[in-house]
């Protein structure tokens, strides 16, 4: 009998001492993942960034946040790991994401000590494009000299023909008002067909004084040189499609014929 209350008090011990080590596991609830800014975003014009900002709070405290995007093959990690709190129970975050030209799907995933793991409320940011300006249609014009006369018909375009080459019978085609005069690939006259086009194919091309490729001697001669200029605010796409000689005149009369484009204006 004494051998059975013996045994019996040692299982009451044990209970005992089992519901006191459940009583001392404190039980916490998952993180709580907060955004400065949620639901669909919708960029400025151009703009490719946006910054990722808010609060993690955890009452055992966050081991780790990271900033997820959202696809149809599942979520992937974007930029580094956050970690080593200061105060791990109220932690601000900043993820700065770069490179947006499309919509994209982002959000927040926080773990805490416990290895719960919570997300934030998903965040489609919606890329804005610059608009674009079309070219105009192409416009025809002519470029002509008489005689040792200046040109006429270049002044638009920034250039100038006060001369020809007389060792090599080509016309000088002079750069005067123009901020750059630069010759493209023959295939960018049906190419480029917006403004922002035009002004990055200028930009990238080599600058030069001149252009020296129309004969002067020949009655009628053809061509398809792309040329380019910018003038102040302005900028032209110019075919140069050929040239004539009138030499029954007196001064002779020197012709080159071109289509150009420009900016659409409203």
């Amino acid at each position: 009998m004494k051998k059975r209350n013996l045994l019996l008090m040692a299982a009451l011990l044990i209970t005992a001492a089992m519901f006191t080590a459940c009583e001392d596991d404190e039980i916490f609830d998952p993180p709580t993942v907060l955004t400065s800014a949620g639901g669909e975003i919708v960029l400025a014009e151009g703009v490719e960034e946006y910054t990722v900002e808010g609060t993690v709070l955890s009452d055992a405290g966050v081991a780790e946040i990271k900033l997820l995007q959202v696809t149809d093959d599942g979520n992937f990690q974007i930029g580094n790991t956050l970690t080593n709190f200061e105060n791990p129970n109220s932690v601000p975050y900043s993820f700065t994401i770069t490179g947006i030209t499309d919509v994209m799907v982002v959000k927040v995933e926080a773990t805490d000590v416990e290895m719960q793991t919570s997300y934030s409320d998903e965040i489609t940011l919606v890329y804005t494009p610059i608009p674009e300006t079309h070219l105009t249609d192409a416009e025809e014009a002519t470029w002509q000299r008489v005689g040792g006369a200046a040109g006429t018909g270049l002044e638009e375009f920034g250039l100038k023909w006060t001369s020809n080459v007389k060792s090599m019978n080509y016309a000088v085609i002079a750069k005067d008002e123009a901020d750059k005069f630069v010759q493209l690939a023959a295939d960018a006259w049906e190419e480029i067909t917006t403004l922002e086009a035009l002004e990055e194919a200028v930009e990238q091309a080599d600058d030069m004084n001149d252009y020296r490729e129309v004969n002067v001697t020949e009655a009628y001669s053809e061509y398809d040189d792309v040329l380019a200029t910018k003038v102040g605010d302005e900028y032209f796409l110019i075919l140069v499609k050929s040239a004539t000689v009138d030499a029954t005149e007196d001064p002779v009369i020197f012709t080159i014929n071109i289509d150009y484009k420009t900016a659409e204006t409203e």
